[in-house]
């Protein structure tokens, strides 16, 4: 399990290389035209949810769903239309990287919530499936927004 999920964070990619206003056969990615302030902030909440995201997954193996909790209530809490974001930044961004993003992004947040209650709750079945579409749903956006991107940079 620990290969698939380095795998998806493969494809992931950091944020600072997130998105294309129109997919193609080949997308681009939107690094060069979102402001400065944007890419750091988009690359530092990438960065903190994929080493969420493998500490998760060993914890998912171990049956600790007390840290899966933990995490995946950070994963919620990290969106990033709810953090620093000013009005303008977060009108650039829908500019620049489409309503699409957006979409996936509240989703992907939501999902992360919904994780954090199963494993509150102690569903093991539960919190795998989730996660396994979390990490699925990963590795579909940066496909389409950043496909050369890599979570290691």
């Amino acid at each position: 399990m620990k290969m698939k999920f380095v795998a998806a964070l493969m494809l992931m990619g950091s944020a600072g290389l997130l998105g294309a206003v129109q997919l193609s056969a080949e997308p681009i990615a939107i690094a060069e035209r979102l402001p400065e302030k944007l890419r750091t902030f988009l690359k530092k909440e990438m960065l903190l949810l994929a080493e969420a995201g493998r500490t998760m997954e060993t914890a998912l193996a171990e049956g600790d769903s007390k840290t899966v909790e933990k995490l995946a209530a950070q994963m919620h809490e990290s969106f990033i239309l709810k953090q620093e974001l000013t009005t303008m930044d977060l009108r650039e961004l829908k500019a620049t990287a489409g309503e699409d993003f957006v979409v996936r992004d509240k989703a992907f947040h939501a999902m992360a919530d919904e994780l954090s209650r199963a494993a509150k709750a102690k569903d093991t079945e539960k919190q795998q499936v989730l996660f396994d579409r979390m990490v699925r749903a990963c590795a579909s956006c940066h496909a389409a927004y950043a496909p050369k991107a890599s979570v290691l940079e």
